[in-house]
Order: structure tokens, then C-alpha cells, then sequence
């Protein structure tokens, strides 16, 4: 169980940003925590995201090297990346309307490279669940490929463990 505690920064690295906006927005704990300063911000958004790549390589370094059990090892990488979709609809529909305007469109483009961050981060773990998939024979190469490519797309990454999940459960491939 204490494994599963590396995924918890990752877990929470997409609603960092909703927190940060908040903060902004509101002015909650802008001057207590971050001096009311924009930069202090983003740099918390760097540290969590420094923390949560460290967090998810040594967790799929784990993983392989220890040949943790793909199924629970998919079923967490699922549980993440569920977990995640309410933020990610929020900054979603947050990026869509703050692209409307001439003013506020350049936050739109961070929120889209932020983003991008984020799945990369849970497609660690995706490819964690994919490598012990491969390595106890469960599922072929081609499919590993193809599933391994598809942890870092958005949208497909849900199918794709999903998928890897009920491959991971089967006996043999």
C-alpha cells in the first residue's frame, strides 16, 4: 500500500492549477503563502510537478524492478487517471472561455501546455502497468505499443487503461 503514496503528488498535480487559480482569482492565501506574487506561484507549480516526475519514475522504476502485480499496478494508473477528469474538464472549460477574450487568451495556451505536462506524468504510470503487463506474459508486444503510445494521448489514455486492466486480469495472452 505505501507504493501507492508515489502516486498521490501525481494525483494532485492537475488540481494544483486549479488551486493556483483560485488563489489569484480570490486572493486566498496570495499573501500569506505567496507573498502576492505570480512567480512564487508558478514555482510551486514547478516543485509539484519536480516532485511528481521523481515520485512517478521511482515508482515505475519500482515496479519493474520488483515485478509488482500489473493488475493492481493498471488498476491504480485507472484510478488516477479517473480521478483527474473532473480537473481536467474545469481547466477544459476555463481554457475555452479565457480564450475567448484578446486578454486572457495567452492563459488558455498555458493551460493547454500544463495539460500536456499532466498526462505525460500519468502516462508513467500507464507504461509502469504496461512494462509488468509485458513481463508476465500477459499481453503481446504490438499490444504494448499500441497501449503504451495511447497512455500519453488525452482522452484515449482512459480507454487505454481501461483496456490494459481487463488485459491484465486475463490468465495468459
Amino acid at each position: 500500500m505505501k507504493k501507492y503514496l508515489l502516486l498521490i503528488p501525481s494525483l494532485l498535480f492537475p488540481y494544483s492549477l486549479l488551486f493556483a487559480l483560485y488563489c489569484i482569482y480570490s486572493g486566498f492565501l496570495m499573501d500569506t503563502l505567496f507573498w502576492n506574487s505570480p512567480l512564487l506561484l508558478l514555482f510551486y507549480l514547478f516543485v509539484l510537478f519536480a516532485v511528481s516526475l521523481s515520485c512517478n519514475v521511482t515508482f515505475l522504476i519500482l515496479s519493474v524492478s520488483r515485478k509488482w502485480n500489473p493488475k493492481s499496478i493498471s488498476l491504480a494508473n485507472l484510478l488516477v487517471r479517473l480521478l483527474q477528469i473532473p480537473a481536467y474538464s474545469m481547466i477544459f472549460v476555463l481554457g475555452v472561455l479565457l480564450f475567448l477574450s484578446i486578454f486572457t487568451y495567452a492563459v488558455s495556451i498555458f493551460f493547454i501546455f500544463f495539460d500536456c505536462v499532466s498526462i505525460f506524468l500519468t502516462g508513467l504510470i500507464g507504461a509502469a502497468s504496461i512494462i509488468r503487463c509485458i513481463g508476465t506474459g500477459k499481453c503481446t508486444k504490438s499490444f504494448a505499443v499500441v497501449n503504451g503510445a495511447l497512455q500519453f494521448v488525452f482522452c484515449a489514455d482512459v480507454i487505454s487503461a481501461i483496456i490494459v486492466l481487463v488485459k491484465c486480469r486475463k490468465k495468459a495472452a
